[in-house]
């Protein structure tokens, strides 16, 4: 797979933050939606307290606004501040929803280009936190967490919580393992490839095509998952990333589950299967399909921006170099 100069010329090109430890303080926002059920979140804090952290819900953390968590500022405020203070050792997101594009828009610029100084720190959350990996990667240059939020760790599986535990408070390489209910994961294009890991909420990523946080493919192992869509809308997608994305350059595709994507309204359709192999088998990348990242009952936790290998024609994904150090 990757040579020991691969490794080198691509590792350590983003800070990683210190692993998690029992005793630290962990900073709980929501720059999306407020949870969608709050007991969920409830269980999840507590979850993280019997596992001996300290929690701290950022100030307007529980507030609504139709599906907005509170306005605009005060998400934006919340979450650059949990990021700064030096006694939040990690800041995980209460919930995904939508909003976040609203909340990169609120911050302040000159506080965002100010975290390239400060020491990196653990953030995690999925779904339309994606657009917060993009903001922090480019601004920060930070080391990020794709995984599960509050809400979701209220409700997880042992998986999600096994992979919770070995990407964040682990130091070793780990593999990607299969869902334990559905371990079947297709090769859609055979071969290996390694490069950093990158991704995330499919929908986002297409809708930061354009902007000053799209996410950088090329060369790139690019992972992405989606929810609730039927397969022409991610058909569309996948299109604007292969048109203004540089998915093409990728060095190799993880595709996650896609809870929920199937056909609803009436009249011809494709499966979301003759998508995938239509759009993506031509790029003649190493390509995989079904693993558990994102929406479905089991989670893993991805980090974004070290460095991982993909052997497609085995089904698996290592990551390689720890996101934590």
């Amino acid at each position: 797979m990757a040579t020991e100069q691969t490794r080198e010329a691509v590792g350590g090109s983003y800070r990683r933050p210190p692993r998690l430890q029992s005793g630290m303080r962990i900073g709980v926002v929501a720059p999306c939606s407020p949870a969608a059920e709050p007991s969920a979140a409830e269980r999840g804090m507590q979850w993280l307290q019997q596992e001996g952290f300290s929690v701290e819900l950022a100030p307007h953390a529980s507030e609504v606004r139709g599906y907005l968590a509170g306005d605009d500022e005060s998400r934006a405020d919340d979450l650059l501040t949990m990021l700064e203070r030096p006694d939040i050792d990690a800041v995980i997101c209460l919930e995904g929803g939508c909003g976040a594009l609203r909340t990169v828009m609120a911050m302040d610029p000159a506080r965002l280009l100010r975290l390239r100084r400060a020491p990196a720190k653990i953030f995690l959350g999925f779904s339309a936190v994606t657009v917060l990996h993009a903001v922090l990667e480019r601004s920060a240059g930070w080391v990020t967490f794709y995984g599960p939020t509050v809400a979701a760790l209220g409700r997880a599986s042992d998986y999600t919580l096994g992979g919770y535990r070995m990407a964040l408070m682990s130091r070793d390489p780990f593999v990607v393992r299969p869902d334990p209910e559905d371990a079947f994961v297709e090769c859609l294009v055979p071969g290996r490839a390694a490069g950093l890991l990158t991704g995330g909420c499919l929908d986002l990523m297409a809708r930061l095509v354009g902007t000053a946080w799209q996410l950088e493919l090329a060369g790139r192992l690019v992972f992405f998952e989606d929810v609730n869509s039927e397969p022409y809308e991610i058909e569309e997608r996948i299109s604007q990333l292969i048109m203004g994305g540089g998915l093409a350059r990728a060095a190799g595709i993880i595709i996650g589950e896609h809870a929920g994507c199937i056909p609803r309204a009436p009249g011809p359709t494709l499966a979301l299967t003759d998508v995938f192999r239509e759009l993506l088998k031509p790029l003649g990348l190493p390509t995989i399909y079904n693993l558990p990242l994102g929406h479905g009952r089991h989670i893993a936790t991805l980090p974004r921006g070290v460095l991982a290998e993909l052997d497609a024609d085995s089904g698996r994904l290592e990551v390689v170099q720890s996101g934590v150090c």
